[in-house]
């Protein structure tokens, strides 16, 4: 066993889907959102008792504070995932960040008992501003950065498609830079976020992508892949030092508990929760037999220790 990897889960209630595909409907009570009534119930059960880093809405964490605690375990870290999940953070002034981040940080230090070192920003977005607010704030990491072209482009082309069919879609296209950056842990600054800097404030922990082809390795790319691309994927990690999963919650939701509307725009979502829990449990095992699993926050603090020493 050799290398760190990291499983990180982005809890996004429902409604974020809706904005991203530009629905509207009914409003979903906090009681009845599938996100929380099933699926985080069912990650958990997943894990098995692995160490996790779990990335919380902040309205969200003070919404179903009672029943995050009882999900509460050694080697469980909640980190920041903004405070209401606005897609369009990045375009905020620097004031307004930093209200939504104290927010955030307010609600999840009621869950944990303390307040988060991480933070993954909505969308996969982040810009100088953004980074050096969590830098101010004493931050220790952020793991938003995706570098995977492919998923840049496949992005802007859907958001093109719904801006032409006058969908209104909160998802930004975002910083095509951001999307080339390293595969593997850095240092970064604010300006070049994109850039190892071995002065920068902040460790950029980006997600994990096939090294060769830098296609996504996440959740809903994962349970969406055939038999044959998983066993292959499964032999190319091998060859990274090491690796951060994203998933989020909604990737094991069952087509029975998910609303109609997502369905009809989500494959992944056509696909049985048994199936994706399934998948799910095979990469999380062959990650456990190759690598050390860390939370995010505990593999940071070995790093800045290396790096002191």
């Amino acid at each position: 066993m050799s290398g760190t990897a990291a499983l990180t889960i982005d809890v996004d209630s429902i409604g974020c889907y809706r904005a991203i595909h530009g629905q509207g409907g009914p409003v979903v009570s906090a009681e009845a959102d599938p996100i929380y009534r099933h699926a985080l119930p069912r990650v958990m059960e997943l894990l098995d008792g692995r160490p996790a880093t779990l990335f919380l809405i902040g309205q969200d964490a003070a919404t179903h504070r009672s029943s995050l605690q009882s999900l509460m375990r050694p080697g469980l870290e909640l980190a920041s995932h903004s405070y209401r999940h606005d897609y369009r953070l990045t375009r905020k002034p620097a004031a307004q960040i930093g209200a939504d981040l104290a927010a955030a940080e307010t609600a999840i230090a009621a869950v944990a008992g303390l307040p988060p070192v991480g933070f993954r920003a909505p969308g996969y977005n982040v810009n100088a501003t953004l980074l050096r607010v969590l830098a101010e704030r004493g931050y220790l990491y952020d793991s938003s950065l995706l570098p995977a072209p492919a998923y840049f482009w496949a992005r802007a082309a859907v958001r093109s498609w719904y801006d032409l069919r006058g969908r209104s879609s909160q998802s930004l296209i975002g910083d095509p830079r951001a999307f080339f950056g390293p595969l593997q842990s850095y240092r970064t600054t604010f300006v070049r976020y994109w850039e190892p800097h071995p002065a920068g404030r902040l460790l950029e922990w980006p997600i994990g992508v096939e090294p060769s082809t830098r296609l996504p390795i996440i959740g809903t790319s994962w349970v969406l892949a055939p038999d044959p691309v998983r066993r292959a994927l499964l032999t190319r990690l091998d060859r990274c030092p090491e690796f951060v999963f994203e998933m989020h919650a909604i990737d094991v939701l069952d087509p029975s508990e998910a609303p109609a509307e997502l369905v009809a725009h989500q494959p992944d979502l056509r696909i049985s929760a048994r199936t994706k829990v399934a998948r799910l449990r095979e990469l999380f095992d062959r990650l456990a037999g190759r690598f050390a699993l860390r939370t995010l926050a505990e593999a940071s603090w070995d790093r800045a220790a290396t790096i002191a020493a």
